[in-house]
């Protein structure tokens, strides 16, 4: 018996082309691209196979509206949990990252998030500990079942890393495009790493944003 644990970055969002910090709901929605994007990912997750038993979604706006194909070809309306919310980006919150890039504490986050969080902010290990703390209860509810997650970069990175057994620290280099989706399993009472997915993520690459 095992669970099956599948995250869905969003698409490209406006706080995406801007390069700005955003994790406070609503937040701004999705692009023309990332709607494409958000499409393709449900055109993905469905000729893969998959018929999730939940659906869950960050309670940002783009969160949400990537997680709209699904629901409309799926007939489920996703539940929305402040689990999957973006990492807290402490008094960084809506600034872009070039206003950053000048602060050695910015520099030393993008290198490794783990080891120094935005001031006051959240460690990539809060993020893994909230995502897995949910999709574990969640999979305690649906045994057996195919839990969709619609999320955001760092939930993305923690879930993939700590599917992989891997240590959190030193992964600031690691980029996942919008639309990416990390598949991972709890079987046995143990998280593994089954696939990623960024092919979603090329969805209307012509569009000039």
């Amino acid at each position: 018996m095992h669970t099956d644990l599948i995250l869905v970055r969003h698409g490209q969002s406006q706080s995406n082309v801007e390069g700005r910090f955003c994790a406070v709901p609503p937040g701004p929605g999705l692009t023309q691209r990332g709607r494409l994007q958000a499409a393709a990912a449900t055109r993905c997750l469905l000729q893969a196979g998959v018929r999730p038993s939940l659906i869950v979604s960050s309670p940002l706006a783009r969160a949400r509206e990537t997680a709209r194909p699904l629901e409309e070809a799926t007939g489920l309306t996703a539940e929305v949990s402040w689990a999957l919310r973006e990492v807290d980006f402490g008094p960084w919150e809506g600034m872009r990252f070039e206003e950053l890039s000048s602060f050695d504490q910015f520099r030393s986050w993008c290198v490794d998030p783990e080891a120094f969080p935005p001031p006051g902010g959240e460690r990539l290990s809060d993020v893994a500990d909230r995502v897995l703390g949910l999709f574990g209860q969640l999979g305690s509810q649906h045994p057996s079942g195919t839990i969709v997650g619609f999320s955001h970069m760092h939930p993305l990175v923690a879930l993939l890393i700590a599917s992989q057994g891997r240590s959190l620290g030193g992964h600031g280099g690691l980029h996942l495009p919008n639309a990416t989706i990390v598949h991972a399993r709890i079987e046995d009472g143990v998280l593994r790493f089954i696939s990623l997915d960024t092919t979603p993520a090329d969805a209307g690459e012509a569009i000039a944003l």
